[in-house]
């Protein structure tokens, strides 16, 4: 089933604000299929293995470098 609804979140540098963003998303009953496709502008820190850990559905992108929220989103 593809998805209706793509949430896009943009991380640097923010773990446990994501982990809290990402619960209160699935927390509540959605109507549609959707897709949470979460953008990280080069944290550099443990953001990647706590979010893929806790939400393995969660598809990841990984930038090069700290592109700003604009492009990152």
């Amino acid at each position: 089933m593809h998805s209706l609804l793509s949430i896009v979140i943009v991380n640097y540098k923010t773990p446990q604000l994501l982990v809290n963003c990402l619960t209160s998303i699935y927390d509540e009953p959605v109507p549609v299929p959707l897709e949470i496709i979460v953008v990280d502008n080069a944290s550099g820190d443990d953001s990647y293995p706590v979010i893929v850990n806790a939400f393995p559905e969660v598809k990841w992108i990984q930038m090069a470098y700290n592109s700003g929220f604009a492009r990152a989103n």
